[in-house]
């Protein structure tokens, strides 16, 4: 344990001294208000496991590497003013308290009192579920007042669903741990928070009754926040940010996730093993056979170390599976899909080409599910997948937007191209059914990537293309009348 803490400490010092070489070139007037400063003072969320949370008294996680990072850049010390909850931490900060919050998302209720940097870590919102919820709920329409979503007072979910989701019941919960608890224990339904965060507890505490049910909108853009009238601050803090490396960056998220297993040698056994030898010889013989046989524990712990860290991986990458995939069909889940249309459009912008967006919807799938139960509705969810997977090129990709819709972006030679892949998938729909599933048809809305849309546009476009052909009757497809 004392050599562990002696490496740990020669570490921050070596990444200290490292670091101090590249303080930042400040103005005049920038260096006069940290000398008149003297110490900055910041609170944090005391409970935000792995960003920021306060350990008997000592601030750890995510931004206290940063936080040692400002200070090596700016030359002047941070001190930590404590808190009790992350409501407090932000009264301080209204009240001047303490000079800045290191980690939060920007919220209009926050803008009335505090100045933000630029954002500096991004992670996704996703909504956490039993098991028994997993087919019914995957965001917030799917609640109802018969529904209970654990949330945090002052997050930013708080903010959104007092917002935009009023009628729905909330339980307060004291963090997204404490969350958790309750949602496994059965007394809320949901809750949302970061990806990162829900991972870590889940895998710490071995919530297995808990499902990760989607993605959401909402995802934390991590800022740094200085009280409304401390401008200079705020600058401050910008260009120190701007100026740390993408590597520091990734050291800091490796460093708290995922869950490491450190292995510890103790060679004072040995010490008095070859003292001993030196001494008695007879001592050396029984010696011997203890060491033996402490070889044998220590090389069964690491071999149990070695297990425990590969069910780690295993488990992380499942996890990153589900951050990804959609874990019925297996086709790409909302998220993917909308991180890959976003590097399609930045792709289209330096070398511009032909992409056509596809809605696909099945046609009264609820009557589906009415009258052979969704159980039979599942395969037939991922029959259809299988069946429009067969009909595409690697270069297309089929992401389950939710329910009973998917998306899939193409990229042609020709325009005609689109309408050929879509005959394609709609022969292969019709075509006789597997396995003794019901029959199935769907329709199909599409549009072309135009100069200037925005994905929402561009989806817009292609949904609308969509509702024309489910209201021409169904079984059909439909371009996009504003297509060029």
């Amino acid at each position: 344990m004392r050599l562990g803490k002696l490496i740990w400490i020669l570490s921050a010092l070596l990444w200290a001294n490292n670091n101090h070489s590249s303080e930042l070139a400040l103005t005049p007037a920038q260096h006069q208000y940290l000398s008149d400063k003297g110490r900055i003072a910041y609170c944090v969320d005391p409970d935000w496991h792995p960003f920021e949370s306060i350990e008997q008294g000592m601030h750890i996680g995510m931004s206290r590497d940063y936080i040692n990072l400002l200070e090596s850049m700016i030359g002047t010390s941070f001190f930590l003013v404590p808190t009790r909850s992350w409501s407090q931490t932000l009264k301080y900060l209204a009240e001047r308290r303490c000079d800045m919050i290191p980690m939060l998302n920007h919220t209009e209720e926050r803008a009335q009192f505090a100045r933000f940097t630029d954002v500096y870590f991004r992670d996704p919102n996703v909504m956490v579920v039993r098991l028994e919820h997993k087919h019914s709920i995957n965001n917030y329409e799917d609640l109802t007042a018969s529904h209970k979503v654990a949330v945090i007072k002052g997050y930013m979910q708080d903010e959104f669903l007092r917002k935009h989701f009023p009628h729905i019941n909330t339980l307060p919960v004291n963090s997204e741990l404490d969350g958790l608890i309750q949602v496994s224990r059965g007394k809320a339904d949901a809750i949302a928070g970061s990806l990162l965060a829900m991972t870590y507890h889940i895998q710490n505490l071995g919530l297995s009754n808990l499902h990760i049910a989607s993605d959401l909108p909402q995802r934390d853009e991590l800022r740094m926040a200085v009280h409304k009238d401390d401008p200079e601050l705020q600058r401050i803090l910008d260009t120190a940010l701007a100026h740390i490396e993408h590597q520091q960056h990734a050291e800091i998220y490796r460093h708290w996730n995922p869950i490491s297993i450190s292995r510890k040698t103790d060679y004072s056994l040995a010490w008095q093993v070859g003292t001993l030898f030196l001494l008695i010889l007879g001592v050396m013989v029984e010696r011997y056979w203890s060491v033996r046989l402490l070889n044998h524990r220590l090389a069964e712990s690491n071999q149990q170390l070695r297990q425990a860290q590969s069910q780690l991986e295993i488990k992380n990458e499942h996890l990153t599976h589900l951050s990804r995939y959609d874990s019925l069909t297996g086709a790409l889940n909302r998220r993917a899909m909308r991180e890959l249309a976003e590097d399609e459009l930045q792709r289209w912008k330096r070398q511009p080409s032909i992409i056509s967006l596809l809605v696909l919807d099945l046609d009264k799938f609820k009557l589906i599910n009415d009258n052979f139960g969704h159980t039979i509705g599942d395969q037939v969810l991922k029959n259809f997948t299988q069946r429009v997977n067969h009909c595409l090129r690697e270069t297309d990709r089929l992401a389950r937007w939710g329910g009973e819709e998917f998306l899939i972006i193409c990229h042609h030679q020709h325009k005609d191209d689109a309408t050929i892949l879509i005959d394609r998938i709609m022969t292969a729909i019709r075509a006789a059914p597997d396995n003794n599933l019901p029959e199935y048809r769907c329709s199909i809305g599409f549009a072309y990537y135009q100069a200037g849309d925005s994905f929402e546009r561009w989806f817009e476009r292609a949904d609308e293309a969509l509702y024309q052909a489910k209201s021409a009757g169904g079984d059909q497809y439909c371009e996009s009348s504003q297509n060029t």
